[in-house]
C-alpha cells in the first residue's frame, strides 16, 4: 500500500510538471485548473484503478 502511493503521488508530480511545461509552450499562460485536473486523475489513476486492474489479473492467471 505504501509502495501504491509513493508512486501515485511521484506520478502525479512529473503529470503536473509536463502539464505546467505544455500549458506555457501552447497558451503562453499557466491554467491552474489544468494542473490539478491531471494531478487529481494521474492519482486516481494509480491508487485505486491500476492496483485493482492487478488484483484482477494476477488472480486469474494460468500458470
Amino acid at each position: 500500500m505504501k509502495k501504491t502511493l509513493s508512486n501515485a503521488v511521484i506520478a502525479s508530480l512529473v503529470v503536473a510538471l509536463i502539464t505546467v511545461v505544455l500549458s506555457f509552450m501552447i497558451r503562453g499562460h499557466l491554467n491552474w485548473m489544468d494542473v490539478l485536473n491531471s494531478v487529481i486523475g494521474t492519482f486516481i489513476i494509480w491508487a485505486v484503478f491500476i492496483p485493482l486492474v492487478n488484483k484482477h489479473w494476477r488472480g486469474h492467471q494460468i500458470d
